[in-house]
């Protein structure tokens, strides 16, 4: 009977392992990109603070430029 499975069971348990590998480094990879996406959204956010405070102090600038320019 060991003649006649050529091996298979050995073959089996490589691939069970090698897809338990695979498994094991998309779950990795899943939560690495779980990570990169949380730090994407902390810099939009930011990117938005900051682009709304440099709108806003062109704004202040245009109007003190404004009032000091015409009497």
């Amino acid at each position: 009977m060991a003649s006649e499975d050529n091996g298979w069971n050995e073959y089996q348990r490589l691939v069970l392992a090698e897809l338990q590998r695979l498994d094991r480094s998309v779950q990795s990879t899943r939560a690495q990109l779980a990570e990169v996406r949380v730090a994407v959204e902390v810099l939009r956010s930011r990117a938005v603070t900051w682009g709304a405070l440099g709108g806003l102090v062109a704004w202040l600038l245009t109007l003190v430029g404004s009032r000091l320019l015409v009497p």
